[in-house]
């Protein structure tokens, strides 16, 4: 009677492990998912040979093909633009603004928006273009 009731001197780590590995291919999954979609506003990006800026840390602007301006995801009007600007990067606390104008946009906007930029102080623009794919000859 006494050996049914010894205590078990060996651990088993099958369980431990199992749920390490299932957690470990769940955030590789969802990394891998998060990296590919991409989140924002839905502009088409008129294409250039010249290297395309790193989209980094900065606040970016949007101009969609239907004359609509968004900082940082946010609509906005013309007439409301350097205080939601100003407050997107003291938000993000930088200096510096990527500029993303549909290719069907009046080029217009997109001089009006960069006035309001500059007007805004900031020297620190980057335009973002898609890289043209070189053709074959």
């Amino acid at each position: 009677m006494n050996n049914r009731f010894r205590p078990i001197s060996e651990m088993t780590i099958t369980s431990l492990a199992d749920v390490a590995t299932t957690l470990l291919i769940i955030f590789i999954v969802a990394g891998i998912s998060a990296a590919l979609t991409r989140s924002g506003v839905d502009v088409n990006l008129p294409k250039t040979s010249a290297a395309k800026p790193k989209v980094g840390t900065g606040v970016v602007i949007s101009i969609t093909k239907n004359q609509e301006i968004y900082i940082e995801q946010r609509l906005v009007n013309l007439k409301e633009f350097n205080t939601a600007l100003n407050k997107a990067l003291s938000q993000k606390a930088t200096d510096r603004v990527f500029l993303q104008a549909d290719a069907s946009v009046n080029y217009g906007l997109v001089i009006e928006v960069i006035g309001k930029i500059r007007e805004a102080g900031i020297e620190n623009l980057g335009l973002v273009a898609e890289p043209r794919l070189p053709t074959r000859k």
